[in-house]
């Protein structure tokens, strides 16, 4: 009997830590000026581009803490020049541009394992969980090239709001899919994770937005264009 009462505990002590370990999750969602969306069972789906976005939180808030990151899926038929810089709001950079994680894309198995040098505890990600979605609206994408943000120390339960989430330059493509995971600090290992389901689905076509400098640049010419017609009329 108490070697069966032994067993019965180290189960629902294993049960228990498995739980904990995947308890933790974050979800995506839109925010304005963007169309709301939802979880539709599948993933979620956003058909405003540039989107803007944000991740709730679903957990213990006692461990809701640690750096956040952003992964995003880039078709693989639209790797090609692709360049992107997110603007974050609530989070400790400002700013982060995409950081390609291998020049081998992601077209088979799970995330988890793609993922190399992230220790996943929570949701797998399979391949078959995105590719379907972004193929609905891409038909030519068979994989993924694997984008990171590291958008630095993040704390839900003193945090004045969700990490926000909008373009700052460049495009997003179609098909493209936003999921994030916090890790212990200085480490890679996942301590919340994001759903499938709850992961951002891009499904609009993509408007680029330019980069501020650029935009310096236009106003600086069409400043300088002004001030010669000026003249010219003057004379």
């Amino acid at each position: 009997m108490r070697v069966l009462r032994t067993l019965a505990c180290l189960a629902v002590v294993s049960i228990m830590g498995a739980l904990l370990a995947n308890g933790d999750t974050v979800h995506g969602y839109c925010v304005s000026p963007a169309a709301p969306c939802s979880e539709n069972g599948t993933i979620t789906p956003t058909n405003n581009n540039p989107p803007t976005f944000a991740f709730s939180y679903a957990g213990n808030l006692n461990r809701g803490h640690g750096d956040f990151w952003l992964i995003q899926l880039v078709p693989d038929n639209h790797n090609s020049g692709f360049s992107l810089t997110l603007n974050g709001g609530n989070t400790a950079n400002p700013s982060e541009a995409a950081t390609l994680f291998s020049s081998t894309e992601w077209n088979s198995g799970k995330l988890s394992s793609y993922l190399s040098t992230f220790d996943f505890g929570g949701p797998s990600h399979p391949l078959s969980a995105y590719l379907p979605s972004t193929q609905s609206v891409d038909a030519g994408a068979n994989g993924y090239y694997v984008y990171l943000y590291d958008f630095g120390a993040f704390d839900y339960k003193t945090a004045s709001g969700d990490p926000m989430f909008s373009v700052s330059s460049g495009a997003v493509p179609q098909g493209s899919v936003f999921l994030s995971v916090l890790t212990d600090y200085n480490t890679t290992n996942v301590t919340a994770d994001t759903p499938n389901s709850a992961s951002i689905l891009e499904t609009g076509s993509p408007s680029s937005v330019p980069e501020p400098s650029s935009m310096l640049l236009l106003g600086s010419g069409v400043l300088g264009f002004a001030a010669v017609m000026r003249r010219r009329l003057k004379m």
